[in-house]
């Protein structure tokens, strides 16, 4: 399905997010239903324009390249899609000059279902069209110009899959850059939706003093792999090195490593 869409963003915070004239929250909605369970979180929509504004609430997937990088598609097309687990009420309604409502989204876990499943909910506004100027893919008469996005994850709370490891671990930089650069491979094994950190720790092999360096952090999706960039400022004395890539997935799950040996001169 075609949009034309305008996306301009004014204001963003961790809970909510105004596009145009118009403001969401929350931009998460965590959902953690039981094989044959319902639940419902709600989100709410204002109107900070000085006239009346119609929106649209729909979902899509959206899937994940091995750099992170998320792309949107047809709702129900991933294997992984929450699109068929969840309703939205209202999904069509009006507002006037600074109204808010509450819209509430319901999710039904199938009995036989037990992984993560996430989507996306967008949030339009929309505004009456001729026939003759609406874009194909939109119902009569109205056309989309603004959208915000709402990220859905499900996961059952019993379930404690968690496995992930990290290798592949090389250099892509100089020795003499002012930052060195060094690549890993992270896979999530298991079935679960994880929030990811990995930290280098280099350590001097001759007097063993550890230095740490700053942690990177990801949401790394299930059965899904990921090569990161992991950066150590060059202020290391001259020696040579054990360097590891340590990988922290659940305060409840084993630290996952892998090395090299690095020289600084």
């Amino acid at each position: 399905m075609h949009y034309l869409i305008i996306t301009i963003i004014i204001l963003f915070t961790f809970n909510s997010l105004i596009a145009q004239d118009f403001e969401v929250s929350p931009l998460k909605l965590f959902f953690s239903a039981e094989p044959g369970e319902a639940q419902t979180k709600f989100i709410n929509v204002k109107n900070h324009n000085s006239k009346m504004e119609t929106f649209i609430l729909n979902v899509s997937d959206y899937s994940i390249n091995n750099k992170g990088i998320g792309s949107y598609v047809e709702a129900g097309s991933m294997k992984n899609s929450v699109a068929d687990w969840i309703s939205i009420a209202p999904s069509f309604f009006e507002l006037q000059p600074n109204e808010e409502k509450e819209i509430a989204v319901s999710l039904q876990q199938p009995t036989d279902e037990y992984g993560s499943k996430w989507g996306i909910i967008f949030v339009r506004t929309a505004e009456e069209q001729t026939a003759f100027s609406v874009d194909k893919g939109i119902s009569a008469g109205v056309m989309v110009s603004g959208r915000i996005a709402i990220n859905v994850y499900q996961t059952p709370g019993t379930n404690r899959g968690f496995k992930a490891t990290i290798g592949n671990m090389s250099e892509i930089s100089a020795e003499t850059d002012s930052t060195r650069v060094f690549n890993a491979l992270i896979n999530n094994l298991g079935d679960i939706i994880t929030d990811c950190k990995v930290f280098l720790i280099a350590t001097n092999i001759e007097t063993g003093e550890e230095t740490n360096f700053e942690e990177n952090n990801f949401t790394l999706y299930p059965k899904n792999s990921r090569k990161i960039e992991l950066y150590m400022k060059n202020i290391l004395p001259k020696g040579t090195y054990s360097l590891a890539a340590i990988l922290d997935y659940g305060s409840k799950s084993n630290l996952e490593g892998t090395q090299i040996v690095i020289n600084v001169k």
